[in-house]
């Protein structure tokens, strides 16, 4: 219930229109909707159901690090699905998998994988909850073709993925071996 303020509190001149009631209304009525449309969506993602397990953390990582790297499996979507903002990246992630260099990779090993604050987080430019990962790409027969690589997980929507700096990093290596000069599509800030 909202109180009256008693008489000597009452603003001082004219009383304000209808029309000029309405012009702080609205606004106000804008910033109530969108403060509570903020509180939901952030109380969405820090319940404990979005939280990481600390525990399952190592074989998540390995899992997403190990879907995209194994490049025997052409699969788009199935790479685009374990990628940070995959979809921005499809066509990257095309080329990529296209390439004459991509036939040699088959799949990837996590040696580490490091739970970050959330200041830790931020300073690698990557969201929290995010993990600090140490991987090698394999190539065949299991020999490192990349060994002992540092790379970043983000935990979004309840699942493990790979950075999009992580993996934008890696493909603007693979961009520059095969001659292109720019930004990677998909990758720009």
């Amino acid at each position: 219930m909202i109180s009256q303020l008693p008489e000597a509190a009452a603003p001082a001149g004219p009383t304000p229109t209808r029309r000029g009631r309405r012009r702080v209304w609205l606004p106000a009525a804008l910033a109530v909707i969108a403060f509570s449309a903020a509180a939901c969506s952030s109380s969405s993602s820090s319940s404990s159901a979005s939280a990481p397990n600390p525990a399952m953390a190592q074989s998540d990582v390995q899992t997403a690090y190990n879907t995209l790297f194994d490049l025997s499996n052409k699969s788009v979507p199935a790479k685009l699905a374990v990628i940070q903002d995959g979809q921005s990246l499809e066509q990257a992630t095309t080329a990529a998998i296209s390439s004459s260099l991509a036939t040699s990779a088959t799949g990837a090993s996590v040696s580490e994988v490091s739970l970050l604050t959330a200041s830790e987080c931020d300073a690698a430019k990557v969201p929290y909850p995010c993990a600090k990962v140490k991987y090698s790409i394999l190539g065949t027969g299991g020999a490192p073709l990349l060994g002992n690589t540092t790379g970043y997980a983000v935990y979004v929507d309840g699942k493990w993925l790979v950075s999009k700096a992580t993996i934008c990093g890696l493909f603007g290596l693979f961009y520059q071996a095969e001659g292109n000069t720019g930004t990677v599509p998909g990758c720009s800030s």
